[in-house]
């Protein structure tokens, strides 16, 4: 299984890196949340974008969904093919309207199967409501017998079941400050860390994150060791 980080930014994206976007490359190709830089970091990679099998939407702020016209742009009039897409109950007429706000014409239908979160999958899936200014999710998939866990963006949350001796954990580290943090649905690396070591998991990868100096990184890596800060196009093989 290899992990893929598209983009490893903020909403901001800080130093130049771009929306947060994790493609997982195993028996299917699953791509967590679609920043509007995704086509351009899949294409980096020698991806096509007919190559992705599903796409599970976190929420839909524009950080974490900008990318679908693109991706739908693609489908239509380059690499003809068919996305499974997964996520907040409102999702299609969510991307319908920007598509159609992008372009002028939507009906993205004809190149997306909208699934819901309780239909079932070709692999282990399972999901949890998410603490953020939206109606947001985390998700757990397991194929090739390894568990990965996405949070997408949340305050901090009791993971400790849900995640529990997972292979991977990627979390989100919005914030520095915790106050900021609870107040606008995000978490700090230190409360990743805290929570990664709690539940038990293999390894923490820190996404949707500012810059952060050397001092936050030696606190969280004292908290939970085995952490990383991935950056654009950077490959983890578990």
């Amino acid at each position: 299984m290899r992990i893929n980080f598209l983009g490893t930014g903020d909403a901001f994206c800080s130093e130049g890196r771009a929306n947060t976007s994790i493609l997982i490359d195993s028996e299917y190709r699953v791509l967590f949340d679609c920043g509007p830089q995704t086509v351009y970091n899949l294409r980096r990679l020698n991806y096509k974008v007919s190559d992705v099998d599903y796409i599970f939407l976190s929420h839909l702020h524009g950080d974490h969904s900008g990318g679908l016209p693109f991706i739908i742009l693609a489908l239509k009039f380059r690499e003809p093919s068919r996305i499974a897409v997964v996520g907040p109950i409102n999702t299609p007429s969510f991307i319908d309207k920007i598509y159609g706000g992008y372009y002028g014409i939507g009906n993205s239908s004809e190149v997306l199967d909208f699934r819901s979160l309780q239909d079932p999958y070709p692999f282990e899936f399972s999901f949890m409501a998410a603490n953020h200014t939206v109606e947001a999710y985390i998700y757990k998939v397991k194929m090739e017998s390894k568990t990965i866990v996405y949070s997408g963006d949340t305050s901090i949350l009791d993971l400790t079941t849900f995640a529990h001796n997972a292979d991977l954990l990627i979390h989100e580290a919005s914030e520095i400050d915790e106050g900021r943090a609870q107040l606008y649905g995000h978490s700090t690396p230190l409360q990743a860390a805290k929570l990664a070591a709690d539940a038990g998991v293999k390894q923490l990868a820190l996404v949707h994150r500012p810059h952060l100096d050397c001092t936050i990184v030696s606190k969280t890596r004292s908290i939970f060791p085995n952490t990383f800060f991935p950056n654009d196009l950077d490959q983890l093989d578990i």
